[in-house]
């Protein structure tokens, strides 16, 4: 309710009055408020007095409506307390715990003044870090990281939204020994068996698609892995090949050096129903050259040498050296090369014939010896296990293959044979390798002395080696899925029966947050601050809470007062004490985790998805209020019963009087508990009441007070409990409440992460005459829009504008029997949870003054109006050109001023819910602008306030229904 207004001058207005008859009687002098002289002082002090002689004269007006409300009882409103959350820390490495019980008092320090805060719910402290948070998405086969404690400072996630960087990774590892080893390349041939006699066709086909499965294999020197690209599929093998050499197939020394053969599963949902019996590799390497040939100490050439050399006797022997063939335990080795021979006759030495000489003797007396060829009847091949020389197994085999025999010229030998498990390298003159060597047992004519030695020629050498026919198994298979790693070991994998699931995917029926704290959260309450971006009207509802057990996961029930995640509040709950560490993601920790119930679905897009901003353990809520007991004595004879409390302002009120005695537990142990009435009635003595004027400390009880007892003064005697508030001074900042009043256990750290919001101070009278004439219309029953109106500011004092919408639902669409509230809050919506809390405020108090069919209906809303940004560009005509600064900055603060939503428009009264200035209306107001001659060009840009940024609407039908303005950033060009 208005006071009529007599006088309706401003003290501006009464300023530019002066200044136009300035004009007219000293044209000379200017009123200049930046540069002041004694006139501009002169007409400052006198707008002052006038207008505060004029507002004294309109407030004469209201004598007789506040003699009105006197009569009938009208007081004015106490400060409201502020409102806020701390949160409790205890000392690094503290394994305990400390109770908070309700009403503990904090302190805070604000503008140089003490203030007080109570907790309004009691809380176990106790070390309940959060570690690590992650989103499992079945749906998608993909793990997020939303928080680490080592890498962010407090989580800030889209909740139930993907994060940047997928960390499900399906993985098998086939890990094999050096015998795979490669120095050139490999042919190889991977064999995976799958359990059972169904999918085989299915399966293979999904091993040779890239874009289900890939294989990669290590490259040892740069410690990463290569993928196969090019491979087939034959025979159930993946065959493909593998290059060696620097840049090859090395080992990992991440896995203890072994070589490595992994598979990527990108189709989890095809493989995690395939299991695998048998992982096996083969490979082979053909027609390769010795690295080395040794015969009786000294190196030969490769391509061509005399096997034993130019005379082959007993013992003599070669070596052939290649790590590439020879080092292959279990493989079957070839061995080609060309064979020739070559004679090479016996020097002439003294004859083992006698001969009778003479001087002269005939031809006949001279014998001729008899010539012989000196040959290779049987060899011997041997290996290096470590020890000492042994004999390979088909020594035997290929005893003769040196043995020189008719027509024997330019043959090709070959020989095969299973590489010894035992086989080693030795040192073979200056070179160290596995090698075999060929050593003469037996010859043909070894002592003969005529004759020619027939040595053979050995060339053009292929060594080959093949674990095709019997494959390697894996020292070791790693599997990682869901960032787990599982290892089997040989003996694991050779029992009977051994199957593994080629990957394991997600088992949640829709997508689940998972919190790992380092500390077991037990006992209770315990409690979690969520910091939300904003506030969302379509909350999450039917979410599951669960913690994780030996038994496995067990389902909990905690108190959500952030309504499904659509503010900022406290989730509460008590710790079961079977919570158990467990292993999840890699991680070792403590988990609880948040999904929806069974067949309901989460999946928002991040526009509409609640975001949190921060996650607090050890949290509680606060008031800005202090809590006082008093004892008075009241004479029961006394006219006017009548308390005055030490402080005004009462948010909280306990009044007990001490009853009639009570010879059991004695005097002064019967206090009975009165209630607080409106005003006070004849029989209001005998039904414990009395009244209370909040603002003041005033309580005023019955003239007769029959029920009450005496103590032994013989007074009435009265206990009074309250608590008492500073109003707007505890809307403090961040940080600002820091320590307890009191030592509570070992807790060493109190802190408020958000500001403290909603105090307010006492009600004004004005205030009270308008609140009070609404009281009268609709006696707090809600029939008409304007009811809505005023009992929304009664409920709440910490509005700026409210507007009731009649049949219209929350984004201004009809809606037949709907009731839409749109409430501007004082802080214009800067504290998410202010307006979370000012919306609480008016539902609760409207919900019960209404009618129910339209709150059971859901058809009640309160919602706050969108600000729409306005950008104005204005091209002025100046009317004199010595103004330029001033007139260019007295329009921007007309622009500044005409586009405020409480205080702008023409008269100073604010815009309507639901409308906007347009360009006419704005062109009118700066052509009254003192200096604008002519406004030549104005351009007029709109920007709506998505959740995270501002983006321009150039259409009407994108801009909201519930809008107001707010004045933007605007450019003014002065043209003189």
């Amino acid at each position: 309710m208005k006071i009529p207004q007599i006088e309706k001058m401003s003290r501006e207005d009464i300023i530019s009055y002066m200044r136009k008859c300035a004009k007219q009687y000293v044209p000379e002098w200017r009123y200049d408020e930046e540069q002041p002289d004694a006139g501009t002082a002169l007409v400052s002090i006198f707008a002052d007095m006038m207008y505060d002689n004029i507002k004294k004269f309109n407030m004469s007006a209201a004598g007789d409506l506040f003699s009105f409300f006197d009569g009938v009882n009208a007081g004015l409103l106490p400060a409201s307390p502020a409102e806020g959350f701390v949160v409790f820390g205890l000392p690094e490495g503290y394994d305990g715990e400390a109770e908070v019980p309700f009403g503990t008092r904090l302190l805070a320090e604000s503008e140089g003044e003490q203030l007080v805060f109570e907790t309004q719910e009691e809380v176990l402290v106790r070390p309940m870090e959060l570690e690590q948070i992650f989103l499992s998405d079945p749906g998608g086969d993909g793990i997020y990281e939303l928080y680490n404690r080592r890498r962010d400072d407090v989580p800030s996630f889209f909740l139930f939204q993907n994060g940047e960087e997928n960390l499900q990774r399906h993985l098998m590892f086939f890990c094999f020994g050096q015998e795979i080893a490669v120095s050139a390349y490999a042919d190889a041939g991977l064999s995976l068996v799958p359990a059972g006699k169904g999918k085989h066709d299915s399966f293979w086909e999904a091993l040779c698609d890239s874009s289900r499965i890939r294989f990669y294999y290590s490259v040892g020197e740069e410690e990463e892995y290569r993928m196969i690209t090019d491979y087939t599929c034959q025979d159930g093998r993946l065959c493909f090949q593998i290059p060696g050499g620097p840049r090859g197939f090395g080992p990992a020394e991440s896995l203890s050096s072994m070589y490595v053969i992994y598979a990527e599963i990108l189709d989890a949902d095809y493989f995690s129903g395939i299991y695998l019996q048998e992982v096996s590799l083969g490979t082979e390497c053909l027609g390769q050259k010795p690295e080395f040939i040794h015969v009786n100490g000294t190196d030969q050439e490769i391509e061509e040498f005399l096997a034993f050399g130019e005379h082959p006797s007993v013992y003599d022997e070669f070596y052939i050296g290649s790590g590439e063939i020879f080092g292959r335990p279990g493989a079957r080795v070839r061995v080609e090369f060309d064979l020739d021979f070559v004679r090479i006759p016996i020097e002439e030495i003294v004859s083992g014939v006698k001969i009778a000489w003479k001087r002269i003797m005939r031809k006949q007396e001279f014998v001729p010896e008899e010539e012989y060829d000196i040959t290779i009847r049987e060899v011997i091949w041997e290996y290096y296990n470590g020890f000492g020389w042994k004999r390979l197994p088909v020594s035997g085999q290929y005893g003769n293959i040196f043995t020189a025999g008719e027509g024997l010229k330019g043959v090709r030998r070959q020989m095969e044979f299973t590489c010894p498990p035992d086989i080693s390298r030795v040192l073979v003159n200056s070179a160290e390798n596995y090698c075999i060597r060929a050593r003469i047992i037996r010859m043909n004519n070894a002592f003969k002395t005529k004759g020619a030695y027939v040595a053979p020629v050995a060339g053009n050498f292929s060594l080959s080696y093949s674990y095709m026919k019997t494959p390697l198994r894996p020292k070791t298979m790693i599997q990682q899925n869901n960032m787990e790693l599982k290892e089997y070991g040989t003996e694991e994998m050779q029992k009977k029966g051994f199957a593994v699931p080629v990957c394991r995917a997600r088992t949640e029926e829709q997508k689940t947050c998972y919190f790992g704290f380092g500390h077991p959260p037990a006992g209770g309450p315990l409690k979690m601050l969520f910091v939300m971006h904003d506030t969302l009207q379509n909350h999450l509802s039917g979410l599951k809470w669960e913690y994780l057990s030996a038994e496995g996961w067990q389902e909990m029930h905690p108190a959500d007062s952030t309504e499904g995640f659509a503010h900022t509040g406290l989730i509460s709950w008590y710790g079961r004490n079977d919570i158990c560490r467990d292993s999840l993601f890699g991680e070792n920790l403590f988990w609880l985790r948040l999904s929806g119930k069974a067949g309901r679905e989460l999946t928002k897009t991040p526009e509409n998805c609640p975001k949190i901003e921060g996650i607090y353990p050890n949290a509680t809520i606060v008031l800005g209020i202090e809590t006082v007991e008093e004892v008075f004595g009241l004479e029961p004879r006394m006219e006017e019963k009548k308390i005055h409390l030490s402080y005004g302002d009462i948010s909280r009120l306990e009044v007990r009087v001490l009853g009639k005695t009570d010879y059991e537990n004695g005097p002064g142990q019967n206090r009975e508990l009165w209630t607080e009435v409106e005003e006070l009635g004849p029989d209001s003595g005998s039904r414990k009441e009395y009244t209370a004027d909040r603002r003041d400390g005033i309580l005023t009880f019955p003239k007769y007070m029959e029920v009450s007892g005496r103590n032994e003064q013989d007074e009435i005697e009265i206990y009074v409990k309250y608590g008492y508030c500073r109003g707007e001074k505890g809307n403090v900042k961040a940080g600002e409440i820091s320590r307890l009043d009191r030592t509570a256990g070992f807790i060493n750290s109190v802190n408020n992460p958000l500001d403290a919001v909603c105090g307010l101070p006492g009600e004004g009278v004005m205030e009270a005459v308008g609140r009070n004439a609404g009281l009268l219309r609709h006696g707090r029953r809600c029939v008409s829009a304007e009811d809505y109106e005023d009992m929304a500011r009664e409920a709440a004092r910490d509005i700026s504008m409210v507007k009731c919408f009649p049949g219209c639902d929350e984004t201004g669409r009809y809606q037949p029997g709907a009731v839409t509230l749109v409430v501007l809050p004082g802080s214009y919506g800067e504290h998410c949870y202010s307006f979370e809390r000012t919306r609480k405020k008016i539902y609760e108090y409207l919900s019960v003054r209404m009618d129910e069919n339209i709150v059971n209906l859901g058809r009640f809303h309160i919602v706050m109006p969108e600000l729409i940004r306005l950008d104005v560009k204005v091209v002025l005509e100046l009317a004199q050109e010595k103004e330029i600064f001033a007139a260019t900055k007295r329009v921007r603060e007309e622009l500044k001023r005409f586009l405020d939503p409480l205080h702008g428009n023409f008269y100073g009264d604010g815009w309507e819910i639901g409308t906007l200035p347009d360009k006419n209306q704005i062109t009118h107001a700066l052509k009254r602008v003192e200096g604008v001659k002519y406004i030549s060009q104005l351009s007029l840009r709109k920007y709506r306030s998505g959740r995270f940024e501002e983006y321009e609407v150039n259409e009407e039908r994108f801009l909201p229904f519930y809008r107001l303005p707010k004045s933007g950033f605007h450019e003014v060009v002065a043209e003189p």
